[in-house]
């Protein structure tokens, strides 16, 4: 186990590496493989390279590099287009507030059979106009 997989149960790790071909033994592998693509589009201010925020990415594309860093690369993107959306993206701002109040997002009390939390848009509720 590695210092990314500290706090997880052993479950989870077990999880990880069936369902998410996450191996601790070329984890470090792995995210350099996605920091070295990085160089590849200097046409995008990638602002965090960390290993943990990475790892997410890696994640979330099953540990498939070139597709963790093609989102990577499309968040970063879309932060980088939308600097007026992200400039100021702070909870009491009164736009955000606006939006949580409509039902944007909800978050449901209990948690699906794998324990993931479960994320609700109120989209009847949100009037976008604001």
């Amino acid at each position: 186990m590695t210092h990314l997989q500290a706090g997880l149960s052993p479950e989870t790790i077990e999880k990880a590496r069936l369902e998410l071909n996450e191996n601790p033994d070329v984890l470090h592998q792995d995210i350099q493989q996605v920091r070295d693509m990085i160089i590849t589009r200097p046409d995008i201010g990638f602002l965090r390279t960390d290993d943990a925020f990475i790892l997410r990415f890696l994640r979330a594309r099953k540990f498939h590099q070139a597709d963790a860093f093609r989102l990577l690369a499309q968040y970063f993107q879309y932060r980088q287009l939308n600097l007026d959306m992200f400039k100021n993206f702070k909870a009491d701002d009164p736009g955000i507030k606006r939006a949580l109040i409509d039902g944007f997002p909800g978050v449901l009390e209990n948690r699906d059979h794998y324990g993931r939390k479960i994320l609700l848009l109120f989209a009847a509720n949100w009037d976008q106009s604001r």
